[in-house]
């Protein structure tokens, strides 16, 4: 203040002058509101201004939410290529049990055209080398299985039953080296033995003169009451005849699906006691 009073009079009178307009300024402008067309055009003059005032905020901003780091997006990448592995995986299962239902319904369709009891059972174990042929069913005596029993599946013969627990049962299959089958040629009806090699079946003991071709069906004969009369059991796929050997060498191959099936088919040649009406016809 003694700075001001020491420039003279005249500053002090421009101040007062200053403070009395600005003061009735403010008096008409609450009171008429006459400033309000001024205000609004320097609001106007000055708004480009305010917005590059606020430009860097806004490109900071902008930034933070739309530009991604090298290491943001390859780690995202990863992620929807693991997304993209289980979906696949679960696409596979999909197809995997579209096949399954597939065999089912042919199972199904093979077990309308049988008669008397049958019933579906699901394969749990596999032990298969070429000295043993032998599948593991998750059914047992509870479901009336018995030893001897016949096991199919929608194309041909499986095996048969070899050893029975409460839940589980052991199949011992046709290719099986200990397991032989009497069957009978379905073009001509020539009966002979089929007898497993660990991989197809060798039919026993056929004289060279026998009239067998390559591609004949072997059916089930219904010899010993083991298997179901007429049921496919091999096709020939080869005819060996050598005139220094009395016999014949034949090889047939499985008509069943006897390396890929997950069902097979329990058949009962058995009568059923009166006591257990319900469980006839069982799938």
């Amino acid at each position: 203040m003694k700075t001001i009073f020491t420039q003279g009079p005249s500053l002090v009178i421009q101040l007062l002058i200053v403070l009395l307009l600005s003061s009735g300024l403010m008096i008409l402008d609450h009171r008429y509101q006459y400033l309000n067309s001024i205000r609004s055009t320097f609001s106007t003059l000055t708004l480009p201004i305010y917005y590059v005032a606020n430009l860097p905020s806004e490109l900071s901003s902008w930034a933070d939410s739309n530009i991604v780091s090298r290491s943001e997006l390859l780690e995202e990448n990863q992620e929807l290529k693991d997304e993209v592995l289980i979906l696949r995986a679960q696409n596979q299962r999909l197809i995997g049990l579209e096949s399954d239902n597939a065999r089912l319904r042919s199972l199904l369709g093979s077990s309308r055209k049988l008669r008397g009891k049958r019933l579906i059972a699901e394969l749990i174990d596999v032990n298969s080398n070429n000295y043993s042929q032998e599948i593991v069913i998750n059914k047992g005596s509870i479901d009336d299985v018995y030893l001897g029993q016949a096991v199919v599946d929608a194309d041909g013969v499986m095996g048969q039953v070899v050893e029975v627990s409460n839940n589980t049962s052991r199949i011992i299959l046709i290719t099986d080296p200990k397991h032989a089958i009497p069957i009978k040629n379905n073009r001509n009806g020539i009966r002979a033995i089929a007898q497993g090699n660990g991989i197809n079946l060798n039919l026993m003991h056929l004289p060279n003169t026998i009239d067998i071709q390559q591609g004949d069906v072997l059916l089930s004969s219904g010899l010993g009451e083991k298997f179901p009369d007429g049921f496919p059991v091999a096709k020939v796929v080869s005819v060996t005849k050598k005139n220094d050997q009395p016999y014949a060498q034949v090889i047939a191959e499985p008509t069943a699906n006897i390396n890929t099936a997950n069902h097979v088919l329990l058949l009962w040649n058995k009568p059923l006691e009166a006591a257990d009406p319900a469980k006839e016809d069982q799938q």
